[in-house]
């Protein structure tokens, strides 16, 4: 075992919740040093960008949100200032503010824990139109929805960095300051910082499929080179931004099966003269050696997973499609506009337990999740590897009980082998042939279920609550410490498809990062490292919030 996979199994372990202890945190939350929300680099240039109005928004009733999961089928939209606003907009804005006792707070599209949002965005494009005049790399900044160019580069160089991808292709990076979660969660901060990553990875492809554009991770790139293409490679101290992942987006009728960028192109990006400085985001600090040693054992180097066609499963996408028999998708989803489902999103504060879900309903959203052919799932190169133990409480016509998805079906005997032996393993009746979800145990468990979420009550009230059950052992001994964030990644991925779905249906989620990890193991037998729970996320009716007014996002 390598120093890396020996420092972030430790991480693991010493980052888990239990019944007897919380995982290390602060003891209580200094507000003095809480960190500033938005991270800005003075002395840029800011470039503005278009803004849309709620009521704009509400206009707009094409395209759907079903035409999201088939981009391909969209005209795909012309690179322009007014693309690459929408682009942002839909993704990464602020999507409201809310206002309560004399503090008025924003949250954003892309969901976070805490709503503390330690990733930070930024562009690397060729000239656009009325926005770029030369190839730049820019950093995003929400507060103000405008770019702040952070450098200009060559032609020369941008049409070596765009060798190989389709025309019209433009390139975002994702990094995390784990400062930002940590004030509030201590150790368990890295992990919660990793969700955000994949809700972000999730709300990009859902804001550039509304384009008719798709994404790919360019999963070969090595931490280094990232950082050199985002002028981050500096960055000490506890605000230091990590570099996380490069997408590239690109029209969805086009194929991209590049997974880096050349390293000749890197070495001219570390002779780049970059501008701005950033913003001090708290007076000082608190330091968790524990996340610094598991950010440091998952820098990953550069590979070639990608590039060698066959390598993986999930690059060449050799999973069978679905063949539906009975199974219809939800037919109103062609007259629910996606962009309002996109800004509309808000996470659930308390729910409705009295409310049912039909189970048409979530027989679809479990669908959704299902990665075969499906483009939205095209930016995870490396899975499926989650799986979703639920706790369905009030869905109608099935049993209350703990059920499993299985959404890599050949994992069904290694995972029945892998969890107690007179589990029931029944088919639910009516349930779509082509949905693996079977009924473990027939029974109420709505209040065993907040128990293992930290007590939070959402997870009884909601209608069903998912555990995110991933392979783990298997993946770390396969490709090393450097795919541990991207386990997490996955299910965040799913954490806000899931919303999307819930807010399509006329319900709402939420994402619950605290839970009891080990006691979930020892409820369905799991012993060893195979498989980890590493998400729960809530879906039901929420109730609504009282005392506290909704502002629109940006004033016109």
């Amino acid at each position: 075992m390598t120093e890396e996979l020996e420092a972030i199994l430790a991480y693991h372990q010493a980052s888990k919740h239990n019944f007897k202890a919380y995982a290390p945190g602060p003891h209580r939350l200094d507000m003095q040093i809480m960190p500033d929300p938005f991270l800005n680099y003075y002395g840029t240039r800011l470039l503005n960008l278009d803004l849309w109005s709620d009521e704009q928004i509400k206009t707009e009733i094409f395209p759907a949100y079903e035409q999201a999961f088939s981009p391909e089928k969209l005209r795909a939209a012309e690179l322009s200032k007014k693309s690459i606003s929408q682009l942002f907009f839909d993704s990464f804005a602020i999507s409201a503010w809310k206002a309560a006792g004399g503090m008025k707070w924003p949250l954003r599209v892309n969901p976070s824990s805490g709503n503390l949002h330690p990733t930070e965005v930024y562009l690397i494009s060729g000239p656009v139109k009325g926005l770029l005049k030369n190839p730049s790399v820019c950093h995003y900044a929400p507060l103000p929805h405008a770019l702040e160019l952070r450098a200009e580069f060559s032609q020369e160089t941008w049409e070596m960095l765009r060798s190989g991808f389709p025309d019209g292709t433009i390139f975002v990076g994702l990094t995390s300051i784990y400062w930002r979660a940590s004030w509030k969660y201590g150790l368990r901060a890295f992990r919660y910082a990793q969700h955000d990553i994949g809700h972000a990875i999730s709300a990009l492809t859902f804001a550039a499929a509304g384009l008719g554009w798709k994404t790919s991770i360019l999963a070969d790139m090595g931490s280094k080179e990232i950082a050199a293409l985002l002028g981050i490679s500096g960055d000490k101290g506890h605000e230091k931004q990590e570099p996380a992942c490069m997408l590239a987006v690109y029209p969805a009728g086009k194929t991209c099966t590049r997974g880096r960028l050349s390293s000749e192109v890197i070495s001219a990006f570390k002779n780049l003269s970059w501008e701005g400085i950033p913003n001090r985001l708290s007076p000082k600090h608190v330091e968790w050696v524990g996340i610094e040693k598991a950010a440091l054992a998952t820098q990953k180097n550069g590979t070639d997973y990608l590039e060698k066609k066959g390598e993986m499963e999930s690059g060449t996408r050799t999973v069978p499609p679905l063949k539906p028999d009975n199974f219809e998708a939800h037919s109103d989803f062609e007259t629910v506009p996606l962009r309002s489902i996109i800004r509309g999103r808000r996470s659930a504060i308390e729910m409705d337990n009295s409310a049912y879900m039909e189970k048409e309903t979530f027989y679809a959203m479990l669908q959704k999740t299902l990665p075969q052919n499906s483009p939205i799932f095209n930016p995870l190169a490396f899975g499926p590897f989650t799986h979703l133990l639920l706790f369905v409480n009030r869905v109608k016509g099935l049993f209350p009980g703990l059920y499993i998805f299985l959404r890599k079906p050949e994992e069904k005997e290694r995972l029945k082998a892998a969890i107690m032996p007179d589990f029931l393993w029944e088919k639910p009746k009516d349930c779509p042939s082509e949905l693996e979800l079977y009924m473990l145990m027939e029974e109420t468990l709505h209040y065993f279920a907040a128990q293992l979420s930290c007590a939070q009550r959402k997870a009884a009230d909601a209608c069903f609550t998912a555990c995110m059950l991933s392979e783990f052992e298997k993946p770390l001994n396969r490709f090393g410490a450097w795919i541990y964030p991207y386990l997490f990644w996955e299910c965040g991925f799913l954490g806000q498809l899931l919303y999307l779905e819930a807010e399509a249906n006329g319900l709402r989620g939420c994402g619950i990062g605290c839970f009891f990890d080990d006691p979930l193991h020892e409820t369905i037998g799991l012993k060893g490292l195979e498989y980890q729970d590493l998400y729960h996320f809530a879906v039901g009716y929420p109730l609504q919030e009282i005392g506290v007014i909704t502002l629109p996002a940006y004033e016109e």
